[in-house]
């Protein structure tokens, strides 16, 4: 299921978060102590739109400067719409992609966390230092 305004211009969401798989792990980071939100706690790509990016556009601009990875539409395999977690009122995407071309060694770690793992989804459920609201978004997405 991919939400219809993924690669749209849908002015009610702030940002989005997601997984990339590498395989059947996904690529998670720890977060600095120096971020007001979530200080040192294991999160996952994304962050804030930009201007008028769709959703699928902010989560590539943002997966390419924290992993250093060029995602492609064709990679997504879900999408989902949710109440944001920061902003009441307002929006945010959940995107899962599997790209085929991307590979372990393709990542450049950039500056916005401490550390970057490949970690199995259902691990990073059950991490105690996991962005809870993320973790489930992770647990509703094996769901399905």
């Amino acid at each position: 299921m991919i939400d219809e305004k993924t690669f749209s211009n849908d002015v009610s969401f702030q940002g989005v978060k997601g997984l990339i798989f590498i395989g059947d792990r996904i690529i998670v980071f720890r977060r600095d102590e120096k971020t007001k939100l979530f200080p040192l706690q294991v999160d996952l790509p994304g962050g804030g739109r930009e201007g008028t990016e769709s959703p699928f556009e902010t989560f590539k601009r943002e997966t390419k400067e924290e992993f250093g990875l060029n995602l492609l539409e064709k990679d997504v395999c879900y999408s989902k719409k949710y109440n944001s977690h920061l902003f009441p009122g307002e929006f945010s995407y959940f995107i899962v992609t599997k790209p085929s071309k991307i590979k372990e060694q393709d990542i450049v770690f950039g500056d916005e966390g401490l550390e970057y793992f490949l970690i199995n989804p259902q691990d990073f459920i059950n991490l105690v230092d996991g962005v809870k609201y993320q973790q489930e978004r992770v647990a509703n997405y094996l769901r399905l």
